[in-house]
């Protein structure tokens, strides 16, 4: 998985998974940037949320979020990684 902290504020990934799973959290997403490749980033606003402890619950697999949320925003997501 692909992520950084991008600004002052933001955490950026590649991860489309995650960003469902930070999305599902409620971190505000700032804006999708893509490279020259066409990859998608996503950009998250971190100062209203403890973007470290979302992240170590993900990848300890501790992370509680509500399934259905999570399923739509994972769609929605990848509408967005397919546009042109």
């Amino acid at each position: 998985m692909h992520t950084k902290s991008h600004k002052e504020g933001e955490f950026a990934t590649s991860d489309l998974y995650f960003a469902a799973y930070l999305q599902t959290a409620m971190v505000p997403m700032k804006r999708t940037p893509r490279n020259g490749n066409g990859k998608v980033s996503f950009v998250f606003d971190t100062t209203v949320v403890n973007i470290h402890e979302l992240r170590q619950a993900w990848f300890s697999q501790t992370g509680k979020i509500a399934a259905l949320p999570f399923a739509n925003n994972i769609k929605s997501l990848k509408s967005i990684c397919h546009m042109p």
